[in-house]
């Protein structure tokens, strides 16, 4: 047990942390139903709406906290319950601190933009480092994917699919994180297409298939890169940077990947040509050089994607059908209006 100090020791007014050092300083000792304790009252104790001023330190705080939370995560003791309640706590704050708290942003975002540019060609997992993949993960579980244009998942949306446009994949490692990233967008996105993501997914399955001996654009792999005979499993978080990652599992990754991306677009009129250039991969995959779970996997993709382009849509269907006819509430003038205004007309002529 960690903890050190009772919740009754814990001072209900505390400053806000200006940095990480001091806040881990503070929190050092406490178990994780102190730390959150601690982070709500330094919030309670320096709300915005006390005071003005207050807007930039719940900002700093804020800042403070993702850089606390993406260390832990980074150490491998983040904990759930100290996640759940940092994420609610973090998403109250920009409610109140929208101006300072969206700075933060634009500036991490401005520096991606800057990463990307400068390094455009180059190979995925130099560009987007373990900390920014971190640092999304955490932001994934703050805000709401409902809004359409959201103040900071569409930014950080467009700095991912820019870079899985224009960067390389030329080991494993990047092929990984260029899966987490297309998970990322598929997942925030909710079914809105991206066209960056079906291009990434696109080339790296021509890449498996493909005979000849030149690359294939910024895909530097070969047809024989992820062949491997035994049981897939899921890739973590962790196993992104990892170099002994088995290929089975990142070509299960993989799979699993296109199948989101297929229900994800189930709906949309052009799917049979968006996903025709994966679907002709698919069929092409030497799949007996595959696990039974991964052969199972690639034959219900091909299933998927025959399913979904022969479905009607709506809008096609409801051309043979007859339209529902409009009722409304026809008012019987003739035994209101009509008699009365007879009625008077008689009398003025009596």
């Amino acid at each position: 047990d960690l903890t050190t100090e009772t919740t009754a020791d814990i001072p209900f007014v505390i400053d806000t942390p200006e940095h990480l050092t001091e806040f881990k300083k503070l929190v050092a000792g406490h178990s994780d139903s102190n730390i959150e304790t601690i982070i709500k009252r330094i919030v309670a104790s320096n709300h915005p709406t006390l005071k003005e001023e207050n807007k930039e330190k719940t900002a700093t705080f804020y800042v403070v906290l993702i850089k606390y939370l993406i260390s832990r995560y980074g150490e491998g003791n983040l904990s759930k319950q100290v996640l759940d309640s940092s994420c609610s706590v973090l998403f109250s704050v920009t409610k109140h601190a929208q101006r300072d708290v969206y700075k933060h942003f634009f500036d991490v975002l401005n520096s991606l933009k800057h990463l990307v540019a400068k390094n455009s060609g180059k190979a995925l997992c130099s560009v987007i480092s373990r900390r920014y993949i971190i640092y999304l993960y955490i932001l994934q579980r703050i805000y709401p994917t409902t809004d359409f244009k959201h103040a900071v998942l569409t930014p950080v949306l467009m700095s991912i699919t820019w870079s899985l446009a224009t960067c390389s994949v030329k080991k494993l490692a990047d092929l990984k994180v260029g899966l987490f990233l297309c998970s990322f967008v598929l997942q925030t996105t909710k079914g809105r297409y991206s066209p960056e993501v079906i291009y990434f997914l696109s080339q790296v399955m021509k890449c498996l298939v493909s005979k000849s001996s030149e690359y294939v654009s910024n895909f530097k792999i070969k047809s024989d890169y992820l062949i491997d005979k035994s049981k897939p499993d899921k890739v973590s978080m962790n196993q992104l940077y990892d170099l002994e990652t088995p290929k089975s599992d990142v070509m299960y990754a993989l799979l699993l990947t296109v199948r989101t991306a297929m229900r994800s677009a189930h709906d949309f009129t052009g799917f049979s040509g968006v996903f025709h250039s994966i679907s002709e991969s698919l069929k092409l995959l030497p799949t007996d050089q595959w696990h039974p779970d991964t052969q199972s996997l690639i034959s219900s993709l091909i299933s998927l994607y025959s399913q979904y382009s022969q479905k009607i849509m709506p809008f096609l269907r409801y051309q043979n059908i007859k339209p529902v006819s409009i009722k409304m509430y026809e008012p019987k003038f003739g035994q209101v209006f009509v008699r009365e205004r007879k009625d008077k007309d008689e009398t003025k002529l009596s």
